[in-house]
């Protein structure tokens, strides 16, 4: 029943009507699901976006307070350092030069540096190193000779060999780096260098800013409490949060309470898809974008979508995290509803189209019903003009009405098509049978049977006939003279068909008749020409060649009426066209007279006629086979007997044409000379 059902046209316009509708129903919720859902995708991305620009906006401004407040305090300890070590260089001046002359200058050193033992400098500690860097006088105790041959300063350079006296630059150079202060701890401190050429010391001074720092990290931390607080008045749907941690995963926002796993590949999300921005050099880094599947202790999932910055200077990692199921469950609801409304709807029209459909496929059935009957009468005979589909023409105007007329008029034309298509068959049928009678009779009347002489050894001859139609307009023939003496002929007349056919007969009685009673090729083509051009009305033509060989001597006399050039094959030499003057075509024209052409042949060369259908053979793409690749064939086969020669050329026309048609007759005959003694 189902099957039945959906082989009608009621059953398959309902069938695809409700597919259209399913469909239709299918991408409209798709799309509502996937664009309803998209808009507060980009909502939520976009709010995550201003929430990353003010985090970043507030990070820059407290990063630029904090850097403003240290380097304002780092420069005055610079000009301080600055200041203390020119005055140190000052008094070792002062020291140098009241040396009289002739005194021992460590005189001068000693005093100095007893004077520098004995000044306090408050804060600020002092070395001095010699040329090889070593020390000789420091406030720092704890500090001893070569100590500070092995300090490297925070851009990790030796300060032995920077600030040693030849590399050093006249005006100094400054330092930071790590050293032990007055009560045994590590500090790090800001150190000025200045060289003292006349005793090629170098002078340093420094000054402990650990307390600089260690304010700089107390403001930092209350930068990050100012954060955490400003983090926790975020409402980023029901359970998004965000979270920033820095470059050594030191958790400077935490997020809520997801699980010690979940924290870490959150963490490793955000530091992974944000680390290619450590190379970015711009104000404003772009935003990433990640989800990530978090595991839930009950087994389940959950898809989290996390927006992500860098802030460079401090390398702080900023996140947003967006549980996804909550951005997409108000579109859920969305299309629920929708798909209650739409399903609703289907429902209906569906019903609609088959109170509709049933209307319309009623006179459809009686169509069918009528249309299947319609094959089983007989057409060939008039059929009666009325019908069970002839009310329909009346009750419906619309298309089935149409229809219906339609079927009325096939039914009429099929009657009188089928009818003559009867007629037609029989006079086509009796016209090919005439044909082909017509072709038999036309290949009968030409040798066909090889060799046809075999009596005579002295030459080979050979000769094929292949109609481009039933029936063609090419010829050929021979025949004996006399004992010593073989009249052969070979034309191509100018139509195609029955008529041409008729032409050749007569062409072919006429040199039967006339050349048993001349003895010159161009007097009988003379005859021919008159006979023929004298009641012509159809100004048919024909090109013919028509010969005399002597197979005693070897000797050929031909006369060529507009035909192809024949071809000599000598046995010891190529072959070639054996040109003639050019002579009009027979029985187009009357008063014409034809030369004779005379050659001789010697015993084992050859002499091959052949029709415009060897040479002008085309293929598929209208290429002829030409008769250079002709002459090529014969002069590669010319010592085979004259039957091998002709099958050879035919074969190379047939695979040169592969599948096209044949374009025009074909007919070729060849004649070997064996010699008069040959055995």
């Amino acid at each position: 029943m189902g099957r039945r059902f959906l082989s009608t046209i009621k059953g398959k316009i309902i069938v695809y009507v409700t597919l259209v509708m399913v469909i239709s129903t299918a991408v409209n919720l798709y799309f509502t699901n996937r664009d309803v859902g998209q808009a507060m995708l980009v909502t939520q991305e976009k709010s995550a976006r201003n929430i990353l620009h003010s985090f970043y906006l507030v990070i820059r401004e407290d990063y630029h307070q904090l850097l403003t407040s240290k380097r304002a305090m780092i420069l005055t300890k610079r000009n301080q350092l600055k200041q203390k070590a020119r005055m140190i260089q000052s008094v070792f001046t002062g020291f140098c030069t009241a040396v009289a002359p002739g005194d021992d200058s460590r005189s001068g050193i000693q005093k100095a540096l007893a004077w520098i033992n004995n000044t306090s400098f408050e804060n600020i500690d002092f070395y001095i190193m010699d040329e090889d860097f070593n020390l000789i006088s420091s406030s720092n105790k704890n500090m001893g000779k070569g100590a500070y041959r092995t300090i490297e300063d925070i851009k990790d350079r030796k300060i032995a060999e920077v600030m040693q006296f030849d590399n050093l630059h006249h005006r100094g150079d400054f330092a930071i780096f790590n050293t032990v202060g007055e009560n045994g701890r590590s500090a790090q401190v800001l150190a000025f260098f200045l060289p003292f050429p006349p005793w090629k010391y170098t002078i340093g001074v420094s000054v402990d800013i650990s307390g600089i720092e260690a304010q700089a990290q107390a403001e930092k931390e209350n930068f990050i409490r100012s954060l955490n607080e400003y983090a926790g008045r975020l409402t980023i749907t029901k359970s998004g949060f965000v979270c920033m941690v820095g470059a050594d995963d030191t958790i400077l926002i935490p997020p809520p309470d997801l699980g010690e796993n979940t924290t870490k590949d959150i963490i490793r999300c955000i530091k992974e898809k944000t680390g290619i921005q450590q190379i970015l050099t711009t104000d404003i880094p772009d935003i990433s974008e990640i989800r990530y599947v978090a595991r839930l202790d009950n087994g389940g999932s959950r898809t989290m979508i996390i927006y992500s910055t860098y802030f460079r200077p401090l390398k702080w990692y900023t996140g947003v995290v967006i549980p996804l199921n909550e951005i997409n469950a108000a579109a859920k609801q969305l299309v629920v509803r929708q798909s209650i409304i739409i399903g609703l709807m289907c429902i209906v029209g569906i019903i609609a189209v088959f109170v509709l459909v049933s209307r319309i496929s009623k006179p459809l059935t009686l169509l069918s019903h009528y249309a299947r009957r319609l094959p089983r009468r007989d057409l060939s005979k008039p059929l009666p003009e009325d019908s069970p589909i002839d009310e329909l023409i009346k009750k419906h105007k619309d298309e089935v009405g149409a229809l219906a007329a339609s079927f009325v008029l096939m039914r009429r034309e099929l009657n009188k098509n089928i009818q003559n298509l009867v007629q037609g068959t029989t006079a086509r049928l009796r016209m090919e049978s005439e044909l082909n009678i017509a072709r038999e009779i036309q290949l009968g009347m030409v040798p066909k049977t090889f060799p046809f002489f075999p009596d005579h050894s002295e030459f080979d001859l050979y000769a094929t006939l292949t109609p481009a139609k039933e029936v063609g307009g090419d010829l050929y023939d021979f025949f004996l003279i006399d004992e010593d003496r073989l009249c052969f002929t070979l034309g191509d007349v100018s139509e195609k068909g029955v008529p041409s056919a008729l032409f050749m007969v007569v062409i072919r009685t006429l040199i039967r008749t006339l050349s048993e009673k001349m003895e010159s090729p161009g007097i009988v083509m003379e005859k021919i020409n008159e006979i023929l051009s004298a009641d012509n009305p159809r100004s048919m033509f024909v090109k013919l060649v028509i010969g005399i060989l002597n197979f005693r001597t070897g000797e050929i006399l031909y006369a060529n009426g507009g035909h192809n050039p024949p071809v000599v094959m000598p046995c010891n030499s190529e072959c070639y066209f054996k040109k003639g003057d050019d002579q009009p075509v027979v029985g187009a024209v009357p008063g014409i007279s034809y030369t004779d052409i005379s050659l001789r042949l010697a015993p084992q060369d050859s002499f091959f006629l052949y029709t415009d259908g060897v040479n002008e053979a085309m293929d598929a793409d209208f290429k002829q086979f030409s008769s250079e690749r002709q002459l090529a064939v014969l002069e590669f086969n010319k010592k085979n007997s004259a039957e091998q020669v002709i099958n050879a050329v035919l074969d190379a026309v047939r695979k040169h044409a592969g599948n096209a048609v044949q374009s025009d007759d074909i007919a070729m005959l060849m004649i070997k000379y064996q010699g008069s003694d040959f055995i």
